[in-house]
């Protein structure tokens, strides 16, 4: 007969074997979500770096930022090669292929015209090759390939290849890593151009700020960026000259005439944004604005008048700033209303916004034949304006001068001398 004490005894051995196949069960699946983890956190610390690669973008090398992030994975993923296709580079407007390989040997120039990239161009769907020997592109490349297009909604915007020097070496876990790597690589198209289009608006918004206020520049921007080209428009020019300046250069140094040249340009350049004209161009001392271009302006001659009767008050007070030793300098001004060309002449990355025409040179022949402190301006100008001339500050008098012949013009133009009371 057994005795309790050999059944506890058979029974303690028993239990203790069962707790030692429980602790065994459970250190096992301890170990394999402590590694499932740690996979996750290296996976998470992949997706940091390449995340902070964006931070490398630059314009002058558009490539690196691709570059670094294909280096990163071949780095942590033990990948033996990886390849960027990018259907169409938004500044460049073509293909472009960027690869990194862990030996820096490997040429992946081949995938270029390779069925591979053509079915996943259009096929749009991942492709597993399991064992490059049974692929007829593989160029003699062994172990495995795993290729992922770069798609947002149903636009096709390239494709990520990736290449392991063992066969089957991509797991479906790590498939699955590649399918977040594939997404962070279309924010990272997003991203890139949000950024290229922003720094091709500053330079715009800069660009355009030398010749428009800024609701000018605005609603310029609105319609698209500026493109080279001209129109037609009907606008009013101005010419305004500093007179005495020629003589002043010859008394004071370079540093001297520089700064009185800025203060002059200061004082009058924000009168001409206010009443909504634009900076054609500084030549010398000389300022010539248009009224009425870009934007359709049916009021343009007012407004051109309108500024220059500021500008006179404007530079009164510019000579008082500067001190008695400029109150020789005078101003003399032409303005002209007609038909003229408008638009950007130059290269896209050199822009400059311009009138010409007939209109334009009749304006500048105007502000010639003007005495210091007075204001030529044509028939059609004072037809525009003759029902607002009451509304004008700083005018003392407006008086015809009848027909006058400009120089280097076959027919005459009605002409109107306008007197400013402020000068």
């Amino acid at each position: 007969m057994i005795s309790n004490k050999v059944i506890m005894i058979d029974y303690a051995h028993k239990n203790e074997k069962l707790n030692q196949a429980h602790f065994e069960l459970f250190r096992e699946k301890f170990l394999s979500i402590q590694k499932k983890y740690e996979v996750k956190i290296d996976e998470l610390s992949i997706l940091k770096e390449m995340a902070e690669s964006m931070k490398s973008i630059d314009l002058t090398d558009p490539d690196l930022v691709w570059r670094r992030q294909l280096d990163c994975l071949i780095k942590y993923k033990n990948l033996s090669g990886a390849v960027f296709y990018l259907f169409k580079d938004f500044q460049h407007k073509g293909k472009k292929y960027i690869s990194s390989s862990f030996d820096m040997g490997t040429n992946y120039s081949f995938l270029k015209d390779s069925n591979l990239l053509k079915k996943i161009t259009h096929g749009k769907k991942n492709i597993l090759i399991e064992n490059l020997d049974d692929w007829e592109d593989c160029f003699k490349l062994e172990g495995s390939l795993y290729a992922l297009p770069v798609v947002s909604g149903e636009e096709f915007h390239g494709a990520l290849i990736l290449f392991n020097d063992k066969r089957r070496g991509f797991k479906k876990e790590d498939r699955f890593f590649y399918s977040i790597v594939r997404d962070h690589l279309m924010n990272t198209i997003t991203f890139r151009r949000f950024y290229s289009d922003k720094i091709n608006e500053e330079k715009h918004i800069f660009q355009l700020s030398r010749f428009f206020s800024k609701n000018v520049v605005k609603t310029i921007l609105k319609s698209g960026n500026p493109k080279l080209g001209g129109e037609k428009k009907r606008a009013c020019v101005v010419f305004a000259d500093l007179e005495g300046f020629t003589s002043l250069s010859e008394k004071t140094t370079a540093e001297e005439v520089v700064e009185v040249l800025n203060y002059f340009y200061s004082s009058m350049i924000p009168i001409v944004f206010k009443n909504r004209g634009t900076l054609d161009k500084l030549m010398g001392d000389c300022v010539m604005a248009v009224f009425g271009a870009p934007i359709d302006d049916e009021r343009c001659s007012f407004q051109a008048v309108t500024a220059v009767l500021q500008m006179f008050e404007a530079f009164n007070l510019f000579k008082n700033n500067l001190g008695g030793r400029y109150r020789h300098l005078k101003m003399s001004v032409g303005i002209n209303t007609g038909d003229l060309i408008a638009g950007f002449l130059g290269s896209e990355n050199h822009m400059n916004y311009t009138v010409i025409g007939d209109a334009v040179n009749s304006a500048q022949r105007l502000q010639s034949l003007a005495n210091g402190n007075q204001i030529y301006m044509s028939g059609r100008v004072f037809n525009d304006i003759e029902t607002d001339i009451d509304h004008f500050e700083n005018i003392q008098s407006i008086n015809p001068l009848g027909k006058l012949k400009l120089k280097g013009k076959k027919q005459v133009l009605n002409v109107y001398r306008i007197i400013p009371e402020i000068c």
